[in-house]
């Protein structure tokens, strides 16, 4: 009997490639494949690497790790919706409220990872006569050390509570689709991205240029980015590439704004709590320093992202499906 072969999935070419870099080794491209067969394939590596990510937390307190675990969650939590008219949709709804649970907690964290960092840079050398400020930060560096053991406490709680509801056996059960489809995978894949696209592009073509358009354009961004990795190998295409690219830088950019945004947010609770004079005076100054650099990011991106390249965008995407 030949060895069944499934299309190869193919992963943008980022940072986060690393988290599925065995996903694209397990697939052969077939045209000929049916839908269901890559779904349940795909889908089982996508949920066996979040398990993996997620177990992989409860050993280290490493940043870079929980990072992972929010970009896995959220992959699979789009391949969920791309891949849901073959999948029962009680299990769909149950596995996405899981990765939901997980990516905020795996979010919250990492904003404090990223703060601990932006804070460490700021502490001023030994030698330096600021001794009043290095020690604001070392006090400031020690309740985001606090907050970031509580967050992964929280991580660990979400997991163990997947564990009780079955997380394995459950994995097992939303890769057996509830009835055989006879539609290749091209097909189906190409059907399904379409909707994303346009939904892409109604959020895309709109600019007020307002903290909450930019958010809502990250979220699209992402889940199209993530949506396009579905397509196979094979179907690489100069506009496929273009869009790819431009979502990353998208997601580059954007990402600034946010990791600002939070910053700011975390330090504005903690300016809430009683604290000494100098400690606040810290706090309160890096606060505005990061809400500044949040609107300097903001501006910056809107910049970049103009009615030009907006449309460059859209019609890259059409082009991608002109064919079908």
């Amino acid at each position: 009997m030949l060895e069944r072969q499934f299309p190869r999935i193919r992963l943008t070419a980022d940072t986060d490639q690393s988290t599925f870099r065995g996903i694209s080794e397990q697939f052969r491209l077939q045209e000929s494949c049916y839908a269901t067969d890559v779904v349940v394939t795909t889908l089982r590596t996508y949920l066996d690497e979040v398990w993996k990510t997620c177990e992989k937390v409860s050993t280290t307190a490493d940043p870079e790790t929980v990072r992972r675990l929010r970009v896995t969650a959220k992959r699979t939590s789009v391949a969920l919706s791309i891949f849901s008219p073959l999948l029962s949709k009680k299990l769909v709804a149950s596995f996405k409220q899981s990765l939901r649970s997980l990516r905020k907690t795996a979010g919250a964290t990492r904003d404090y990872d990223v703060l601990s960092e932006r804070l460490q840079l700021h502490i001023p050398p030994e030698s330096s006569s600021s001794s009043i400020q290095r020690s604001s930060l070392s006090q400031l560096l020690q309740l985001v050390a606090i907050k970031q053991t509580v967050n992964r406490a929280s991580i660990m709680s979400v997991r163990s509570q997947l564990l009780l509801w079955g997380w394995q056996s459950r994995s097992d059960d939303i890769t057996a689709p509830i009835q055989q489809n006879k539609k290749l995978y091209k097909a189906f894949i190409q059907h399904r991205l379409k909707k994303s696209c346009a939904q892409f592009s109604v959020i895309a073509k709109s600019h007020k240029k307002k903290p909450e358009q930019l958010h809502q354009l990250r979220i699209a961004g992402k889940n199209l980015r993530y949506a396009l990795e579905l397509l196979p190998e094979k179907d690489l295409s100069k506009p496929l590439e273009t869009c790819q690219k431009i979502l990353r830088k998208m997601q580059k950019k954007v990402g600034d704004f946010t990791d600002h945004t939070a910053a700011a947010e975390i330090l504005k609770q903690f300016s809430k709590e009683p604290m000494a004079d100098d400690m606040l005076y810290v706090i309160n100054t890096m606060q505005r320093e990061e809400n500044t650099l949040a609107n300097i990011s903001r501006h910056g991106f809107f910049d970049w992202w103009t009615k030009k390249r907006c449309r460059l965008m859209c019609k890259k995407l059409n082009k991608v499906f002109k064919n079908d």
